[in-house]
């Protein structure tokens, strides 16, 4: 029960920050939320990376502090 509710956490933090990085991608390309989460799905499949991966880096680079 303890690593269902983990897993569930980190699924809920993945979403959040995929989302954000939704967000940036419309504002900056004026660009529908389909489009903007195509593009982090190409991103993701080019690097090879889970998804979350290149949404956390774009987010960084836009607000290093976080």
């Amino acid at each position: 029960m303890a690593e269902e509710i983990r897993q569930l956490q980190r699924a809920l933090e993945t979403r959040d920050v995929i989302g954000q990085a939704k967000g940036m991608l419309m504002e900056r390309f004026d660009i529908d939320a389909a489009a903007a989460f195509d593009l982090q799905v190409r991103l993701s499949q080019t690097l090879s990376t889970p998804l979350a991966e290149p949404a956390h880096k774009l987010i960084q680079i836009d607000h290093p502090n976080r």
